[in-house]
């Protein structure tokens, strides 16, 4: 097997973790923003919730129902962006954007690098960004409340 296809069954393997144990995917109490979006293409439906304090992102989570791409992008998403302030969580989503549309100099932190085995597949680009959409729509409510 070569260090390509290896790394790739690597990161499909981290995916499927997520999937099969998904990280915060949880109710969060008192959020300060809160975000559904729907894929109407596959029927997924993620929930994102934030609690902003100090311009900094104290909790996320999730919930929903998704494919494994989608739960498992989601699970990665409440790890990375947790403590982050808000602009960077902000610029994490905007780089996970460009690296699914082939920028090849997007930078995303390790921790979500199983979700560069997505980028191939244009079809499921969706389902990556479906949590990081809500991310964004969720902060963007939580500012607005005063969060």
């Amino acid at each position: 097997m070569s260090s390509v296809s290896s790394l790739a069954a690597m990161y499909q393997e981290a995916l499927l973790a997520h999937h099969r144990a998904p990280r915060n995917k949880r109710e969060l109490a008192a959020p300060t923003g809160v975000a559904v979006h729907k894929n109407p293409v596959c029927g997924d439906e993620i929930r994102v919730m934030v609690r902003v304090e100090d311009g900094r992102l104290a909790d996320v989570s999730f919930g929903g129902q998704s494919c494994s791409v989608g739960t498992a992008s989601a699970s990665l998403m409440t790890e990375a962006v947790q403590g982050l302030p808000v602009r960077e969580a902000l610029a994490m989503a905007d780089n996970l954007d460009a690296m699914l549309s082939g920028d090849p100099e997007a930078v995303l932190p390790e921790s979500l690098a199983p979700l560069r085995s997505v980028a191939p597949f244009a079809g499921r680009h969706g389902c990556a960004r479906l949590p990081w959409t809500g991310l964004r729509e969720a902060l963007a409510g939580s500012r607005l409340t005063g969060g």
